[in-house]
């Protein structure tokens, strides 16, 4: 049993976290910007944006720092790059110079995203390969690394960095399944960006829970990078086939624009997950059948 703390416990990831380490039994802290009543874990209202991580960490003791705050969102980057910069790179030093003066013990996982490669010279990318991001959200999160390797070197802090690729699931309401489904439910003929054979290494949110676990209770903490993925790689026309199984009478084209900020194609090199014992529990047609059937009952599809 671990004294959890989960910065960003309302976000899409963060929420799914602290659903499942509560009912493993570990006693779960959580903080974010909204008003949240729970019984289930101890919340504390907190924007990474503050300079109020003093008082979090000195009033309580936490085994493990998981943080899946910041901004995710790369149009979002590239429209407000410092306020995405504050986000996810100043918020890090921030958190990390706490826990260095007032919980020195305690190991911190950071997520950061994929998007820090851009567009590889090859596939599947491992996680030693050249990093070339292509938005600020990129640059920011790759700058949040170096910040982590100061704080594991020279300070001694035991930090994890993961790689999350296509991360999706029920609750996500961003990224192409959300807008896959909120164009497809009131138009009969949609378009999309790209020629739809750029690719994607989609992992389910459930996968990415259990890859996290296994990362803190066998991972070394010496700032050891993982990819977060299934190792599989799949193409938007492959996924737009699926989504017309379920949408019947529609049509998905594409416009053949790039979109800024998009990479062209990914597949993960997952050597080192699997390492650790990661087993892929949900496959993409399974996973994105649950999603439209979330997705459906919020907004009373027939």
């Amino acid at each position: 049993m671990f004294r959890i703390l989960i910065l960003g416990s309302q976000g899409f990831i963060g929420s799914h976290l602290t659903n499942y380490f509560c009912e493993s039994k570990n006693i779960v802290f959580g903080c974010d910007l909204m008003e949240f009543n729970t019984n289930k874990y101890i919340y504390s209202k907190l924007s990474v944006l503050s300079s109020d991580f003093e008082k979090l960490f000195t009033s309580n003791t936490f085994d493990v720092c998981i943080n899946a705050s910041g901004s995710g969102n790369v149009g979002y980057s590239i429209e407000n790059p410092l306020s995405d910069f504050e986000a996810n790179t100043l918020a890090v030093f921030k958190i990390l110079d706490c826990i260095k003066k007032h919980q020195p013990s305690c190991k911190y996982l950071h997520i950061s995203s994929a998007a820090v490669y851009g567009n590889p010279i090859k596939l599947p990318i491992n996680e030693n390969d050249e990093t070339n991001p292509l938005s600020p959200y990129g640059f920011h999160k790759l700058m949040s690394e170096t910040i982590c390797k100061e704080f594991h070197r020279l300070f001694g802090i035991s930090i994890a960095i993961i790689r999350p690729f296509s991360v999706y699931g029920n609750g996500l309401k961003k990224q192409l399944l959300w807008e896959i489904c909120q164009k497809i439910e009131s138009n009969n003929t949609i378009e999309l960006f790209g020629t739809g054979m750029e690719s994607r290494d989609f992992i389910h949110i459930n996968d990415l829970v259990q890859i996290i676990e296994l990362i803190i209770s066998k991972a070394t903490f010496k700032c050891e990078v993982f990819n977060v993925a299934n190792g599989e790689e799949t193409t938007i026309k492959y996924l737009a086939t699926i989504f017309k199984s379920y949408f019947l009478g529609k049509e998905i084209s594409f416009s053949g624009k790039s979109k800024i900020g998009d990479p062209l194609n990914w597949k993960a090199d997952i050597s080192k997950i699997i390492s650790l014992g990661y087993k892929p529990k949900v496959i993409l047609e399974d996973g994105v059948s649950n999603y439209i059937t979330w997705f459906k009952q919020l907004k009373n599809v027939k």
